[in-house]
């Protein structure tokens, strides 16, 4: 059993110890709000890869400070609010070893936790600083800040951000591939294309499941740079094709078309664009599938109503119901079929060419 102020693992809420400054809807407004330090507190052990720098004895605090570059007393301080949301532990004063939570930041983790934390950088705090000035405007904060979109920034002004987000977004991908591919029929696919994918977990993930399916990874050239090396070796190679390109151009020919959390990030025109070019390059009888969040009104769920924010912020895009998918697959000449469930925030969104 835990109370409200822990988690179902024993980890204190947010703002566990707040001043009470009202009564609980209230109070409850005042914590959502003072959250963000806690988020911050998190983030920095990551950016600082603490859990990596802890091995399985207790570790004093110089020593550490000097493993991850930092002032000893600052990083003290630090690990206190650490300890106290139960990421790591002190074992006595200045002294400092592993808890169940902080060993899911190791690199080695069997989920790059850390990889996750760290995938929205400095720019994600930044632009989440910039929503009022969002939503008075309705305009994409980064496009305002930078002048530019996110991807050509990473490509032309911060790499590292670029690696550092195509890392996150794979982890959080191979993190909910089970339940997601546990639910994506693959009748008749002989030959998938994987629009957008990025480093290529789903790739990986189906031909391991089907060995005789042939697949396709396709994204700009940086992303197929670096996919992962399984795609490209014995035994999958023969299987798969690595392909470089613009699908507001064109994408590759296939019986399936594969679009994991790409088209939330644009308008309805440019979803139309990317649509009609998988009608274009299909087979007959064709699927598209769209790997999506879906939002409600009201919403089912915070994480709907906040990941949508967040494309407006970054991205100028959002979140759409399945009404407005259905509208847009019309519009590219696809039939529309349905949303299926996954068990987690991702929706199979649905349409068949012809």
């Amino acid at each position: 059993m835990t109370d409200d102020t822990t988690t179902a693992v024993g980890v204190p809420a947010a703002c566990t110890g707040a001043p009470v400054i009202g009564p609980p809807a209230a109070q409850a407004v005042a914590e959502l709000g003072w959250g963000m330090w806690a988020s911050a507190v998190v983030q920095a052990g990551a950016q600082l890869r603490l859990a990596d720098a802890i091995g399985e004895e207790p570790v004093p605090v110089e020593k550490l400070a000097a493993a991850v570059g930092a002032d000893a007393d600052a990083l003290t301080r630090l690990m206190r609010a650490l300890v106290a949301f139960g990421v790591f532990r002190q074992d006595r004063p200045g002294w400092y070893s592993h808890s169940e939570a902080s060993r899911a930041l190791r690199a080695d983790a069997e989920v790059p936790l850390t990889d996750i934390m760290l995938t929205g950088s400095s720019w994600g705090w930044e632009m989440w600083g910039q929503l009022a000035a969002s939503v008075r405007s309705g305009r994409c904060a980064f496009k305002e800040r930078y002048g530019k979109d996110l991807f050509t920034w990473f490509a032309e002004d911060d790499n590292a951000a670029g690696a550092a987000a195509l890392r996150g977004f794979a982890a959080q991908s191979r993190a909910m591939n089970p339940l997601v591919l546990d639910a994506l029929d693959m009748t008749g696919a002989d030959r998938f294309v994987d629009v957008g994918g990025g480093h290529g977990s789903v790739v990986l993930s189906l031909l391991e499941r089907y060995p005789d399916v042939h697949g396709v990874l396709f994204d700009r050239a940086h992303a197929i740079a670096s996919a992962l090396p399984e795609l490209s070796s014995p035994p999958l190679a023969d299987r798969c094709e690595l392909i470089a390109g613009d699908c507001f151009e064109a994408v590759p020919a296939g019986d399936l078309f594969l679009i994991r959390q790409v088209l939330h990030m644009w308008d309805d025109d440019a979803c139309v664009q990317v649509l009609a070019n998988c009608v274009r390059a299909a087979r007959p009888g064709a699927r598209v599938v769209l790997l999506e969040q879906l939002v409600a009104d009201p919403p089912e769920t915070p994480w709907d109503a906040l990941m949508d924010l967040h494309m407006l912020l970054v991205m100028g895009g959002r979140e759409r119901t399945a009404e407005q998918w259905a509208a847009l697959y019309a519009r590219a000449g696809l039939t529309w079929t349905g949303v299926t469930a996954t068990g987690t925030p991702l929706r199979l969104v649905e349409g068949r060419v012809g």
